[in-house]
């Protein structure tokens, strides 16, 4: 019986449609943890070059923002930061910003 329904064209029709949505699904939620992945990288990046005595303080609070536009901001300032004391502010307020939302 359950061989019969699989086989039909109908049956078929469903399944083809659900295997489209959750790969369409699945390619969203990958290229958004890849944006993600790649705005934190930079955070790390920008910590190593600038103010490496940061970075354990960076890598903690990028870990957990998952708000692309707050780790834009943290990018932004982060660059501008003439001091490591300024920097280390910026991430955080990271915290800050993730409690607001």
């Amino acid at each position: 019986m359950h061989d019969i329904i699989r086989e039909s064209p109908y049956y078929q029709e469903i399944l083809k449609e659900g295997l489209e949505e959750g790969l369409e699904e699945g390619l969203e939620k990958g290229r958004k943890e890849g944006q993600l992945e790649a705005l934190r990288q930079t955070i790390i990046d920008i910590i190593v070059e600038r103010f490496p005595k940061l970075l354990r303080t960076a890598r903690k609070q990028v870990i957990f923002t998952e708000d692309p536009a707050a780790l834009r901001h943290a990018i932004v300032k982060l660059s501008m930061s003439q001091t490591t004391e300024e920097a280390k502010q910026y991430l955080l307020e990271m915290d800050e910003e993730d409690e607001e939302d």
